[in-house]
């Protein structure tokens, strides 16, 4: 490497530590600050016995990790959470989830949800929902096929499945990049968590939004990710507005600790309950 390449990389990498500093500090209060409602007690009672199916990956598995604590201290039982495609052969509410597709292909995932809910699970639950790994929206993505892809089917097993209520989902975020992400992206080994990527995610977000957001039935995954009541977690990006997941909520750029569990576990009970049986 020759010395003018030394001191341009050396002057860069200043640089992303600077802007990475004053991220770190922009409106991402530490966790004491944060205040996460529960949902009301009917709400609960309502989802205890609602049979729901939720395929998603790894952000997913931190949202049901959640509904544990949100049903701790309360007098309903937290709903049966079963991994499995079939449907489970007790009577009463659950959640039977599973890992669905493989990240980074959205339409891996709707092609295995589609699958489900055609066969026997189809047949026994009351609320289904598809839930996006922030993986499958990046900067390189086709935002508005995605969008459509997703739309459409939807749609088409609304209409074969009339019985179910299904939800809506945005897709979840990253935060914003440490010192090392921007190193990394730098020299072109970017891990898909920078801000042309959250970019992408608001795009598709807005679409989600747009389409389904009076419908009552929207999971804004996004929305608990990066709204709080204190403070939105909001940037810009050139002409871009996006949101980026709030630090305090997180366990890793793209993951949720246990607050941020809780947090989106609470949510997608307030929005399950409305459409129980």
């Amino acid at each position: 490497m020759n010395g003018r390449r030394r001191a341009l990389l050396a002057t860069a990498a200043i640089l992303v530590l600077a802007v990475s500093a004053a991220y770190w500090t922009l409106e991402n209060p530490p966790m004491d600050e944060i205040d996460v409602q529960p949902p009301a007690a009917e709400q609960l009672e309502a989802v205890a016995g609602t049979r729901i199916f939720f395929g998603h990956q790894s952000v997913g598995a931190n949202v049901l990790s959640g509904v544990e604590d949100v049903y701790a201290g309360s007098t309903t039982r937290a709903p049966r959470i079963v991994e499995t495609t079939e449907p489970p052969a007790e009577d009463g509410g659950f959640i039977a989830h599973a890992y669905l597709g493989v990240n980074g292909d959205p339409y891996s995932k709707i092609a295995d949800f589609t699958r489900i809910l055609d066969g026997p699970m189809g047949e026994r639950v009351d609320v289904a929902l598809l839930k996006f790994c922030y993986l499958d929206v990046t900067a390189s993505s086709d935002v508005p096929a995605v969008f459509d892809a997703y739309a459409h089917a939807m749609s088409e097993l609304a209409w074969r499945h009339p019985d179910i209520r299904f939800l809506y989902t945005t897709v979840p975020l990253t935060t914003d990049p440490s010192w090392r992400a921007n190193l990394k992206a730098l020299v072109g080994r970017g891990d898909q968590a920078g801000p042309l990527d959250n970019v992408a995610r608001e795009e598709y977000n807005e679409l989600i939004r747009e389409r389904y957001g009076a419908s009552g039935a929207l999971f804004d995954v996004a929305a608990v990710e990066a709204t709080l009541a204190q403070r939105p977690t909001s940037r810009a990006e050139g002409a871009d507005r996006y949101f980026v997941l709030n630090r305090a909520l997180a366990a890793d750029s793209g993951h949720l600790n246990a607050l941020g569990a809780r947090a989106a576990a609470g949510e997608l009970v307030r929005v399950v309950a409305p459409v129980a049986p």
